[in-house]
């Protein structure tokens, strides 16, 4: 491994908590094209893309690393598939629209699993001494400075073997769990850029980048689910109407807008992206292999994330203008995407259903 280039501390270095777009925009300018440059001179006899083949023909994970991964992506199919039975009996039980009986399930199971993963990731950037990455993103490089591969903390090992494991699941739950939608083919895609992230930053140990990554977006996709799950649960078939819901649904709703632009657009840019496509340049192993790979894994993501604001845009100026509850308008059996009324997509809905009857 060739170190560091310069240290966190050389005077040439921009540091910063939050950096600004546009002195980023320039630093950027500048730092990938030193990078290639210094990577020809590193490796004159690189060729794409047989030389990348290569570098993953050495890659070398333990079994014990793959089983855990597998094992648990298994356990949460499992888990899912347990939960979705039980919540559909529990949802004709309490009187939720058929309309919602398969989507009840699916919220529920990505609310529990992305607000407990995100704590922990909260409990790991605010909490641990030793990291401080959220407020200081160059100092994720601080331990590279030895000219050796830091170790590698346990909670980071926590957090990719989870993460990992989940995006495995979901690539499955995609094509045959989750309800389909307008971007359900996106999603295809994002779970496996995902995983390709995880999996080379862990060969590369470029770990603190990733769990970065994951702080910066679980949250909203928790946030989504609350406001869905509230909206399902506030009317019901036998005329009940429950006003805290629609009240938690809406006030979860302005939060989850406003965590997407601060989080997967803001800071994801001046805090994640400055901290790599800028500063793994210069604080960074000089000749990781997968660092092109990767840069352009987060920049893809963020391009997903500029698209699905799209989805949220459209979404808050269309309540603005009717006073209509926020729909997922992802979804096929939405009013703004098929253009029913929510009394017609209901009975519809029933119609295809047939509702079992409720366990006494």
């Amino acid at each position: 491994m060739i170190g560091p280039e310069f240290n966190i501390t050389h005077p040439s270095i921009y540091r910063t908590s939050t950096a600004n777009p546009f002195v980023l925009a320039g630093l950027v300018y500048e730092s990938i094209p030193h990078w290639v440059r210094r990577y020809a001179r590193i490796r004159p006899d690189y060729s794409f893309p047989s030389s990348m083949i290569s570098d993953f023909k050495k890659i070398s994970l333990s079994n014990s690393e793959l089983y855990t991964v597998l094992l648990l992506a298994t356990f949460f199919t499992m888990l899912r598939y347990y939960l979705q039975v039980r919540l559909e009996s529990w949802t004709q039980q309490h009187n939720i629209y058929p309309r919602f009986a398969h989507k009840v399930p699916e919220s529920f199971w990505k609310l529990t699993y992305y607000g407990t993963v995100w704590i922990f990731a909260f409990y790991f950037h605010m909490c641990v001494e030793s990291h401080d990455i959220f407020k200081d993103p160059l100092s994720m490089w601080v331990e590279w400075e030895s000219g050796h591969k830091p170790k590698m903390h346990w909670q980071v090992q926590v957090i990719y073997a989870v993460q990992s494991a989940f995006y495995i699941h979901s690539i499955y739950a995609t094509l045959f769990m989750d309800l389909w939608r307008k971007d359900s083919w996106l999603m295809f895609v994002h779970h496996f850029v995902a995983l390709g992230l995880l999996f080379l930053s862990y060969v590369d140990n470029f770990t603190l980048p990733g769990v970065l990554v994951l702080f910066l977006h679980d949250n909203s996709d928790a946030t989504l689910e609350i406001t869905k799950l509230s909206f399902y649960l506030k009317k019901r078939t036998n005329g009940q109407y429950y006003k805290y819901y629609f009240l938690m649904g809406n006030a979860a709703f302005i939060l989850f807008a406003i965590i997407w632009v601060i989080f997967r657009l803001y800071w994801y840019t001046c805090k994640l992206l400055y901290a790599t496509i800028y500063g793994a340049v210069y604080l960074g192993p000089q000749d990781a292999p997968f660092f092109p790979l990767l840069g352009a894994m987060l920049l893809i993501i963020f391009a997903m994330n500029v698209y699905w604001f799209n989805f949220i845009a459209r979404m808050i100026w269309r309540v603005a203008l009717t006073g209509e509850d926020p729909e997922d308008n992802r979804e096929w059996d939405t009013t703004a995407v098929s253009g029913l009324n929510q009394q017609k997509l209901d009975e519809l809905a029933t119609e295809k259903c047939h509702l079992k009857p409720k366990n006494v």
